[in-house]
């Protein structure tokens, strides 16, 4: 009877996973970008002519976003083609109550507000329409908008904002973990049937309730949090699987994921509070890092993990939150030495402790996420050159000096070979022999035996997932972290800041190039780094912060009453 329903249920899996994902990511890309105007700024620009003769020429440009750099290069939010300018001659920044600032960034002609100079670079000056700000040879003069274009605003974000319904999608996902549940109660050891019980009932509560406080707090879009919850539901499958003792942990896990989210999402609402919160992160970051290199043990070749007593968990994963909310700057910051200087400090110290750690796969992310923030906030491409030629003499120095690593670039693209296939590359030949019995829709969940070899559930567990939920499955998980990423790219048109911007696409560079060390590693396209996959590794620091960098991608949600981390009535 167990092989009748195993076979059958099977199919039922895939269906269930397509019109679950499927309904998520169209309803998540369907949004549509809105340019939305906040004010007009009218330009007055005195152009010289011969015989000392001047043209005055006028023109109101719109305000579309709320930070904004006015200058003559062609980069800046308003171009004014003003030779008396400088190309980054000053910002102009609304807040989420509606009040404007300009600021001067250090030009060389200096600004003048109302016939009076400003005085102090990167100073924030209040701003009031009808106000006039001089340039330059340009007075710019702050305008507000129409009574009918606001209602138009609030129209065509209204309009634009269709999300899926809830209801039906967590009801499918319900179905599938219910499934999912009564197939590995067929699979596992008796002892464990309870702890399954417990860990998929708890999983199904959880999303409940979340779905009924998040309607409580007027939010209507829920695809980002459906991904999660499908991606964590297969998590609990891989560790019944692999290792059923676990799935308290990872439960509880899930839960502390999903509190620590909405609590950075509220906090996020405040970009003033979200600033001040730097320092802090900054200091418990340097202090997980340095208490990790005091304390923490070897596991796999890597000094990454800190255990005490029954509790362990990895600080240098937490530390992925912290880098990403460093790093991100509002528009203003990205003018300032010091905000540059902290961040650039801050992620030497990161690179330095997991380079003693042994950690190559985390530091590998660390520095793409780094590039990924480095290029936003210069938007030059000369210094990527300069940043990926130093991480390559790094890594030489790395693989040189750490023979663990050595082995694992040595076996790369040789794992069938006879000197590596039970050697270096025993976990990655394994891994494919598995995922080649899977087909499309897998051998059937706790069916597998891929679970037997170490790190299975964890490095490998892209692998697994086929061997025991198929091709389609897999595939579809991957395809929830490009969906992610695709959404995170085009909110950065759209974003009231671009600290959120940047926080956002740091994020998911985390996101996609763990999915992708984890996935082509495991299958001998990668070197073997030792990464998890974003929500369905087994592992509980991996897990909480999967949730907590998803609140980064939430504070880019644009759409109307999408997210708990936007106010109601604002844009990002």
């Amino acid at each position: 009877m167990g092989m009748i329903f195993t076979e059958l249920v099977r199919w039922v899996f895939a269906a269930l996973a397509l019109y679950i994902l499927l309904r998520s990511i169209i309803s998540l890309l369907h949004n549509k970008s809105y340019a939305e105007v906040w004010a007009y700024l009218h330009l007055e620009t005195l152009k010289p002519l011969k015989d000392d003769q001047f043209e005055l020429t006028e023109i109101s440009v719109p305000v579309t976003h709320w930070e904004n750099v006015i200058g003559r290069t062609g980069s800046c939010d308003i171009v004014v083609k003003d030779r008396a300018m400088s190309r980054n001659h000053g910002l102009l920044m609304r807040d989420g109550g509606g009040n404007w600032t300009f600021r001067d960034v250090g030009s060389k002609n200096g600004s003048f507000l109302n016939d009076v100079q400003i005085e102090e670079p990167m100073k924030p000056v209040p701003l009031k329409y009808g106000d006039e700000i001089r340039m330059g040879a340009t007075t710019c003069t702050l305008l507000p908008i129409s009574l009918e274009e606001k209602n138009n605003n609030i129209n065509m974000r209204r309009s634009d904002t269709r999300t899926m319904s809830a209801g039906p999608t967590f009801a499918a996902l319900t179905l599938f973990q219910l499934l999912a549940a009564f197939q590995l109660a067929i699979t596992v050891p008796a002892e464990a049937l309870a702890q399954v019980i417990m860990a998929f009932g708890g999983l199904i509560t959880i999303m409940w309730v979340y779905l009924g406080v998040m309607r409580a707090l007027k939010q209507s879009a829920f695809e980002m949090d459906t991904i999660a919850f499908f991606l964590s539901t297969l998590c609990l499958a891989v560790v019944a699987s692999s290792n059923p003792a676990a799935l308290k942990k990872q439960l509880i896990a899930i839960a502390l994921g999903v509190t620590a989210m909405v609590i950075m999402c509220m906090m996020l609402r405040s970009l003033s509070l979200t600033k001040k919160m730097r320092c802090l992160l900054l200091w418990g970051a340097v202090v997980l890092l340095i208490f990790n290199l005091t304390f923490g043990t070897f596991v796999f070749g890597a000094k990454n993990w800190i255990q005490i007593g029954a509790f362990s968990f990895q600080p240098s994963e937490m530390v992925k939150v912290a880098f990403i909310w460093i790093g991100a700057a509002t528009l203003d910051e990205l003018f300032q030495k010091k905000n540059l200087w902290t961040f650039m400090l801050f992620s030497g110290f990161c690179f330095c402790c997991l380079a003693i750690m042994g950690d190559f796969g985390t530091a590998i992310i660390f520095f793409v996420t780094f590039v990924v923030i480095a290029f936003l906030r210069s938007g030059d491409f000369s210094k990527l050159f300069l940043f990926l030629g130093a991480a390559f003499a790094g890594g030489m120095i790395i693989i040189r000096f750490k023979p663990y690593i050595a082995n694992r670039f040595a076996s790369w693209g040789h794992v069938w070979e006879p000197e590596f296939v039970d050697a270096a590359g025993y976990q990655q030949s394994r891994a494919m022999s598995a995922a080649a019995s899977g087909g499309l829709v897998g051998v059937g969940p706790g069916e597998g035996w891929l679970e037997t070899v170490a790190a299975a559930d964890t490095d490998m567990v892209f692998c697994m997932l086929i061997e025991e939920w198929g091709l389609i499955i897999a595939l579809m998980a991957v395809l929830c972290i490009v969906t992610l990423a695709v959404f995170s790219v085009r909110s950065i048109m759209e974003a009231r800041s671009t600290f959120y911007t940047i926080a956002a696409c740091g994020a998911m560079s985390m996101f996609v190039f763990q999915t992708m060390l984890n996935v082509f590693g495991s299958v001998d396209l990668f070197p073997f780094t030792g990464v998890t996959f974003p929500f369905v590794s087994n592992g509980g620091t991996s897990m909480m912060v999967s949730w907590a960098l998803l609140a980064f991608l939430k504070s880019a949600d644009t759409r109307e009453r999408a997210s708990i981390a936007v106010k109601a009535g604002e844009r990002l």
